[in-house]
């Protein structure tokens, strides 16, 4: 069997992600050609895990540092598409697989192979999610990623084609008083005005505006996902925007949970709405001193046991029975009690 893996990358957890399935397709001994594009692939953390990726030697594995732009006109796009046609059609790949990777899918669909669109962008334009509103939005997204067949990945098993999230395992401990807030899309000045009014709390800052610098209780880091994961393995709680992968390692590792979630974007409203109704975080709307203070108050989150080992999906993917989603969907959630 021959497959190609292609991502959109947004962050390094989903980058994780990508590497913990082409370990597992290598281990399976499956084919697997790679493209990796995004912004993220340029930071020093990124570039270790990319150089692990390329060590697997599962394939041809091309990366771009620069992502798919949306601004890309009309016959620039076109143009990639019948390129990738080219290449496909000699590579003869039985499956290609695509995580928000656009002109990788319409390139596969219109060479006539098999498409399944992989990813959490799946579950957040699901007709069955249970949220009402956008839909011609997601309906949009939908037809920008064209797919024989599609698997989701999110917290709660609302349709067949769902899968829980697949998160690194992490070694934890918890310092009481110690907490990690990653609210990039917020002003730095305003960041520091709500958390000096909790001088008994150590918080650790990261964000893109600021130097690795103390003042007083709060700690100031630069924004590098692999640190702000080493944080959150020895904090009690989570200050963040609704960003799925940041809000998938802080309920594994068991950590109270206060978002904030960018109201205008749709992916963030939806987790958000979900999130709270399953009980597993608190929601402020703004910046807000109340709310934090009612967080700090909080007990930690009991720990959602996702899966780390993507084998179960490899295996599936590999007996080439995709229309056969009913044992993926039981085997994925049997274990994970949710909802």
């Amino acid at each position: 069997m021959k497959v190609l893996y292609a991502a959109k990358v947004i962050d390094y957890a989903q980058l994780q992600q990508a590497q913990l399935l082409i370990k597992c397709f290598k281990a399976h001994q499956v084919d697997t050609d790679v493209i990796l594009a995004g912004d993220c692939l340029s930071k020093p953390a990124s570039k270790i895990l990319i150089e692990q990726i390329e060590q697997l030697q599962a394939g041809s594995c091309l990366i771009r540092h620069k992502p798919m732009r949306f601004t890309k006109t009309f016959r620039q796009k076109v143009s990639d598409i019948f390129s990738n046609r080219a290449h496909f059609k000699l590579a003869n790949y039985d499956l290609v697989i695509t995580d928000n990777e656009s002109i990788v899918a319409w390139s596969a669909k219109l060479s006539g192979i098999p498409v399944m669109a992989l990813g959490h962008h799946v579950a957040v334009n699901h007709h069955q999610l249970p949220f009402e509103g956008a839909n011609l939005t997601r309906i949009w997204q939908q037809w920008m990623i064209p797919a024989d067949y599609r698997l989701g990945f999110h917290w709660i098993p609302f349709a067949e084609n769902i899968l829980p999230p697949i998160v690194p395992s992490y070694h934890t401990t918890c310092i009481k008083n110690k907490v990690v807030v990653y609210l990039p899309n917020e002003s730095l000045s305003a960041i520091e005005r709500l958390l000096e009014s909790f001088p008994n709390t150590e918080f650790y800052c990261f964000h893109s505006s600021c130097k690795n610098k103390s003042v007083g209780n709060i700690h100031f880091r630069e924004d590098d996902y692999s640190q702000l994961v080493q944080d959150m393995k020895s904090c009690k709680g989570v200050i963040a925007h609704a960003q799925f992968e940041v809000l998938n390692a802080a309920l594994k590792m068991g950590k109270s949970i206060l978002i904030k979630p960018l109201e205008d974007e749709l992916s963030q409203t939806i987790d958000a709405s979900l999130l709270i109704k399953l009980g597993w975080a608190k929601q402020m709307h703004y910046l807000n001193a109340n709310a934090v203070e009612d967080f700090l108050e909080s007990d930690a989150q009991q720990t959602v046991d996702f899966s780390s080992d993507p084998c179960f999906l490899v295996e599936w993917i590999k007996a080439e029975k995709w229309h056969e989603i009913n044992s993926l969907h039981d085997s994925a959630w049997k274990t994970l009690k949710v909802g």
